[in-house]
């Protein structure tokens, strides 16, 4: 019998087609609420989720379940230890985005520096003189680039801003040998040295119980009030109403989030009000390329749990 394999969002056919042409069944998912995953995974040995919750709720009640493949890097909505109590291996496909993530963190570095929106909004309602006069962006050549984590897309972006823009760039990783980081890279002694230095900050971090909320008010306060806050990441590493504030009052310059928390972001939230923020739909990662990349790479994930051998990136 065939190993079956569920889809549980729309995503690239790359994986589907792989994974067809090697001998599986794909099946797609018809919702993502817990009910309807549990119905979804009874006849399943695998599962490739974008969004889809994989809660305790939801694997110990899919006793067939032998491997989750993850559409992308991060792994926060997957319960990891409710999949070790029930036997789940769980494998990600972390660096498939990580190109495109680099891109738009860099796109909202220049969106912020040449203050794009503002100028945008006075040249549409036909105050082209007065967009001229206010233009006030900033070059980036010799600004310092101040990352929080230097895996995949910290050092793609790292690398653009060096190479590409002359920026000066410093990193904080604990989990990064200073043997493996470039000449260039300044490696900074904590995480308060590149919020007081950098010009522009961008966090690259995972979203653990350790991480969430680990930057408000205090990390703000810290930063140069030209500074800009970017965030590609997640929005539950941030508290969200500290930043509101440091926006507000002018503390910092401004900030482009590809991740808020809640998401999607409330209807009535500041954010959208704030002329010195820039706000995308958590899309970093979604570029063609990268998500016919994550599809064939979660499709190949689930087939090596499934046959034994080793997967390229496994996390329990």
């Amino acid at each position: 019998m065939a190993y079956r394999i569920l889809v549980t969002e729309p995503m690239a056919e790359d994986g589907p087609v792989w994974l067809r042409e090697h001998g599986y069944e794909v099946k797609y998912g018809r919702g993502t609420d817990p009910k309807t995953l549990i119905e979804d995974l009874q006849d399943c040995d695998g599962v490739i989720p974008r969004l889809a919750p994989m809660s305790d709720e939801v694997l110990s009640a899919c006793p067939r379940l032998k491997v989750i493949a993850r559409h992308g890097a991060g792994v926060d909505t997957v319960d990891l230890e409710s999949c070790k109590r029930n036997g789940i291996r769980v494998v990600n496909t972390p660096g498939s985005n990580s190109l495109a993530v680099a891109e738009h963190a860099m796109s909202l570095i220049m969106a912020c520096a040449k203050t794009l929106g503002p100028l945008m909004a006075l040249y549409r309602e036909g105050k082209f003189k007065e967009a001229r006069k206010n233009a006030a962006g900033v070059e980036i050549s010799g600004k310092t680039l101040g990352l929080l984590g230097f895996g995949h897309i910290g050092g793609n972006i790292a690398r653009m801003a060096h190479d590409g823009f002359g920026m000066k760039v410093m990193a904080y990783d604990p989990y990064l040998k200073p043997e493996r980081a470039p000449e260039w890279l300044c490696l900074a002694t904590d995480r308060d040295e590149v919020f007081r230095e950098a010009d522009f900050i961008s966090i690259h971090m995972a979203a653990t119980p350790e991480t969430k909320k680990s930057i408000g008010a205090r990390e703000f306060a810290f930063m140069k009030p030209t500074a800009y806050f970017i965030n590609t990441a997640r929005g539950s590493l941030v508290d969200e109403a500290a930043l509101i504030q440091a926006l507000q009052s002018h503390q910092i310059a401004g900030a482009g989030l590809d991740a808020t928390d809640p998401e999607p972001s409330l209807a009535d939230s500041p954010l959208f009000d704030l002329p010195n923020v820039y706000m995308t739909p958590h899309c970093a990662g979604s570029t063609l390329e990268s998500k016919k990349r994550s599809s064939l790479w979660a499709a190949q994930g689930c087939d090596a749990i499934l046959t034994g051998k080793q997967p390229a990136n496994l996390i329990v």
